[in-house]
This record gives structure tokens, sequence and C-alpha cells, in this order.
């Protein structure tokens, strides 16, 4: 039997074991100390640059996110429900699905939207809701309009969000309801998707046995979809408008 470039069987077989032997190799490399050293080293200078860059990563984020149809918002963490709530009252909405209270890292913030008028639900106690399974009934997202989660990361080189699922974080949350809102600190904003690569390795590295998100989705503005004419239409298969409120 001839194989790739008219090889035979044993020629094949011992390429085959050559690559394997340097995939091998290379994975070692990935797990031995010095270079679980450098990746630390690497991802905390990183989160320096982030922080120390707030400003001028901001503002290439909010360039490359309104050029895609997203919107920032600027804003002090006082204003954080105010913000919200002038968003959902400007388009008539009153209704909001959440990630945890606890995943947001906004104490008292679910209370002052209610203050502000929206019926809200965090997907904590939507999933308490269906006898404590912790699973989250698509209708108990689908039916609210605005869907409100924090970030994990964000990317200046292209205005993308990054959010990973986990307890309290439903990525229901931001792919159901017409209106996505995001809140983003200092910090969450790197400068390329190689920093965020790096900082996801490095959590790859840390997290405990079956700690790892199921899904890490990166979200670049409004849902689009394009017909067989080209005639983009937005919101089709996800939400018609994406908020970054900016908390410095």
């Amino acid at each position: 039997m001839n194989f790739e470039g008219g090889m035979d069987q044993a020629s094949f077989l011992n390429r085959v074991r050559a690559a394997l032997a340097k995939s091998d190799t290379a994975n070692a490399r990935l797990t031995t100390p010095t270079a679980t050293a450098d990746l630390e080293a690497r991802a905390r200078q990183i989160q320096a640059d982030a922080f120390h860059r707030w400003s001028e990563l901001f503002s290439r984020f909010s360039v490359e996110l309104e050029a895609v149809g997203g919107v920032v918002h600027p804003a002090g963490a006082a204003d954080l429900a105010s913000v919200i709530g002038r968003i959902a009252r400007e388009r008539g909405l009153t209704r909001v699905v959440t990630w945890s209270e606890q995943a947001l890292d906004v104490p008292g913030l679910l209370a002052r939207l209610e203050a502000e008028g929206l019926a809200v639900e965090d997907t904590w106690r939507l999933g308490d809701s269906v006898g404590g399974t912790g699973r989250v009934p698509y209708a108990g997202i689908a039916w609210t309009e605005v869907g409100l989660t924090g970030s994990d990361f964000a990317i200046a080189d292209s205005g993308t969000l990054v959010l990973q699922s986990g307890v309290g974080k439903d990525r229901l949350v931001s792919c159901l309801p017409a209106i996505h809102i995001a809140i983003l600190r200092p910090g969450q904003l790197l400068g390329s998707l190689e920093d965020v690569g790096i900082l996801l390795e490095r959590e790859s590295h840390q997290a405990p046995p079956g700690g790892l998100p199921r899904v890490v989705d990166f979200i670049t503005g409004p849902s689009r979809t394009a017909d067989i004419e080209m005639s983009l239409t937005r919101g089709i298969h996800g939400p018609k408008e994406v908020h970054v409120i900016a908390v410095s």
C-alpha cells in the first residue's frame, strides 16, 4: 500500500512516530518549572500593564467597539445602576437578567436596579427556582429584555469582550436577551488576543480539577448576519445592542 507522496507503509509510520515524539517533547517543555515560572512572570507583567495603561487601552477599545456597533459608557462605580436604568428606559425596557451578584462583584447592585424600576432576575435565583439544580431554564432568560454581565477580560485591539462561564455566570445571559450590557473594570482590559491567551493559560494551570470554564465567549459587538445579497441585519442570532459600562 502506498501512502503520502508514494511512501511505503514503514516510512509513513516512522514519520508519524517522529512527529509524535516532537509533540511529546514540546508538551514536556510546557510543563517544566522554568516554563511555568516564565508563564507566571509574563502574566504578572500583562496585568501590571493593564492597570498602568488603562487610559490608552480604553481609548483604543472604545474606537474599536464603536466601529462594530457597540456603545461605551464611562461611569463611576456609584453610577452603575443609574446608567443601566437609563439604557433600559430609553428603549422602553424593564426586565433584566443578570449574572449572580457575587459574580458581578458589585454589592447591592441588584437592589439598586430594582430601585430604578427594573424587574431583576439573577441566574443564581433562577437556578434555585427549578429545584435547586443550578440549571437555568432557557425561558427564564429568554423572557427578559436586558442581559447584564461582568467581563473576565476585554481586548483593546478589537473591541472584544471575553466572558468565561462558571457558577452564577450563565453564558446565555449574554446571548439571549436583545440588549447585552457588560461591566468592565481596570485590569480586565488588555492590549491583545495574545495577552488574553497568556492569562487564560495561566488560569488553566492554576485551576483545580473540574474548575475550568466550560465555555469562553469572545464577543465583538452586536450579533450580525448578512443574507446572500450581503444585507446586514443585527440581532438575529444574539443581542442587537452591546453596551459596555467602563468603571474607572
